[in-house]
């Protein structure tokens, strides 16, 4: 992966992408002059042709960023800059005019402590999610258009996006039968979404429809948990299809 992407966005996010992205195809890493990188084997050869390159570069992040979201809760949208580098010996830069924003976020973390002289060392981490999903995009076009749904660059989601990426699911497992056979959210769950993503009466002007008959429902939802409903959705989906499971 000799062409890489620079990335531009606030330290949290990019640090997510890091951590989901270290290894594999695509990868993001933090290099030694503290910038983010976006690398991929579907770069190389286009540093050349600033059309195909920035626009393979944008379907990757687009994508990459959809994996985070769904992964993480707090993560937000990163961006492309107007520096592309090839490693392969030409040192070559191409340049695209970007604007930039800029955002003051806080965050914790927690560290562990060894207390004991004679424990074990832990056990080695997992491979990083993020390629592993990507991965099935080879095989499953519906994970590709659910990615493009949640790649999107606005910072939250609307009712509109969530359902689709809910329909996408649902038609890809057959069924709202067969959806709610698989247990992955609670029934209640499901109900609670769609009748919140749909009844104007709940989610108003952001409903999908505008007028909709029918008694209003027992349990709704808001934007926020809509989004997570849908995170915890689409993950276990994509876990079912992975070649492990």
């Amino acid at each position: 992966m000799a062409v890489k992407a620079r990335l531009d966005g606030h330290a949290f996010d990019l640090d997510t992408l890091c951590e989901l992205f270290a290894a594999g195809d695509p990868q993001v890493n933090k290099e030694s002059d503290g910038l983010y990188y976006l690398a991929s084997c579907e770069l190389d050869g286009l540093i050349d042709d600033a059309g195909p390159l920035v626009e393979t570069a944008s379907l990757l992040l687009r994508r990459v960023v959809g994996v985070a979201r769904a992964l993480d809760s707090s993560f937000r949208p990163v961006t492309l800059t107007s520096q592309f580098t090839d490693d392969s010996g030409g040192g070559k830069r191409h340049h695209v005019v970007a604007a930039a924003t800029m955002e003051i976020r806080a965050r914790m973390s927690a560290t562990g402590v060894v207390t004991a002289a004679d424990q074990s060392p832990p056990p080695p981490p997992p491979p990083p999610q993020g390629p592993m999903y990507m991965e099935l995009i080879k095989a499953h076009a519906d994970v590709a258009e659910v990615l493009d749904i949640l790649g999107r660059p606005s910072v939250s989601m609307t009712w509109v996006d969530l359902y689709k990426v809910y329909e996408i699911v649902r038609h890809n497992v057959g069924s709202d039968k067969a959806l709610k056979g698989k247990g992955w959210v609670p029934d209640s769950d499901i109900s609670a979404f769609t009748g919140s993503a749909n009844r104007p009466d709940v989610s108003g002007s952001e409903a999908r429809h505008a007028r909709l008959p029918g008694a209003f429902p027992k349990r709704t939802m808001t934007l926020a948990e809509g989004e997570a409903f849908i995170r915890t959705l689409v993950v276990a989906w994509w876990d079912s299809l992975s070649p492990s499971s």
